[in-house]
């Protein structure tokens, strides 16, 4: 599996990126790309064939070439754009202690909200500790770790869409 780190936005997707994610050929790329990769979230490993994102590498939603392109589960998918999911629409929190590494915090979260646990049970299991703040800065992002609370963010309409 691929390290996950927690990132944010360098190239916001346009209008024009919106249209095309709507297009036929998109789904097309869309679908050959899940089949590739059977399914499964290259950083948690997770498998599901409903409800899994195609993510661009590079940040560009323009390169859609095959290389550029990964099957990443939604919850890894918000680390990866940590910015809108933490600074936007707070679901988010940032630790700079754990006793396991981000991929694993998203494995063991999905398994153990499965079993009931609420998110301090979860924390507290995952050794989380020194609760942090957001800042957009990759190098200081890259030693913290994030944890995605069970809250249902409701983000503005288009707020990463029209910068």
């Amino acid at each position: 599996m691929k390290p996950l780190v927690l990132s944010f936005e360098l190239t916001w997707r346009t209008r024009e990126d919106e249209a095309f994610m709507r297009s036929s050929e998109w789904k097309r790329i869309r679908q050959r790309i899940l089949v590739r990769d059977n399914y499964t979230c290259v950083y948690c490993g997770y498998r599901s064939e409903k409800g899994m994102h195609v993510n661009h590498i590079n940040g560009n939603p323009k390169d859609n070439s095959d290389y550029n392109l990964e099957v990443v589960c939604p919850d890894c998918h918000k680390i990866l754009h940590s910015g809108l999911w933490c600074a936007v629409a707070g679901v988010i929190r940032l630790f700079k202690k754990s006793k396991y590494s981000q991929n694993e915090i998203i494995r063991i979260t999905r398994e153990l909200r499965a079993q009931g646990k609420n998110d301090e049970e979860i924390i507290e299991f995952l050794g989380l500790k020194e609760e942090t703040v957001w800042r957009q800065d990759h190098e200081y992002l890259s030693k913290l770790y994030g944890f995605i609370t069970s809250a249902n963010p409701e983000l503005p309409p288009r707020t990463y869409l029209d910068r």
